[in-house]
């Protein structure tokens, strides 16, 4: 019996991604529970930079895949455990969760409306989730931060004379939740 592979990345590279996720946040995890200095700093240079690997996903394909925004939940859920105990605040956890949640499901109705895709909905949720820990509830403001750079993007593009063609959100999700995360940090 023979199978066929399934159109896209290959099983490995997905589970690479997987590993790397996992790997990534547990490292980012031991660092904040050893107090090294810099810690928010170090992790949110990594999230961004997994943000913005994943919008250029999104620019280029119109899609979000779940082999990429389930890895950077993965990455996200571990932070939040990690400066949970680090700073024996449960509160952070008792945030973050509910937060990342009320999030993933008002960019799922949005999804459902025909708004935005589904992989926003993902996206979303796992970049509130990181951004939650030093956010708070402040972090389901990403959803208007997100669509108004979005829908400023798409002005731009409309009066420029590029219409209404298809639109990536991933960038405005990743640049939402990189501006919350880093004002959330220095104040």
């Amino acid at each position: 019996m023979t199978t066929t592979q399934p159109k896209g990345m290959p099983r490995t590279r997905a589970a690479g991604l997987w590993a790397t996720a996992a790997g990534t946040g547990i490292l980012l995890a031991a660092v904040d529970l050893t107090s090294t200095p810099g810690y928010p700093w170090i992790a949110l240079a990594v999230f961004t930079a997994a943000a913005v690997a994943i919008a250029v996903v999104d620019v280029r394909t119109k899609l979000l895949p779940n082999r990429y925004t389930g890895p950077l939940a993965l990455a996200a859920a571990l932070q939040v455990i990690a400066v949970s105990i680090s700073t024996h605040n449960a509160g952070i956890a008792l945030q973050a969760v509910p937060a990342a949640a009320i999030v993933l499901v008002a960019y799922t109705i949005m999804a459902m409306i025909g708004w935005f895709g589904f992989g926003d909905a993902k996206f979303a949720g796992a970049l509130t989730l990181f951004t939650a820990i030093w956010a708070g509830w402040l972090a389901i403001y990403l959803i208007p931060i997100a669509v108004l750079i979005s829908g400023g993007e798409r002005a731009v593009r409309m009066l420029s004379g590029r219409g209404r063609s298809a639109h990536a959100h991933g960038p405005s999700i990743a640049a939402a939740g990189t501006l919350l995360a880093f004002a959330s940090i220095i104040l």
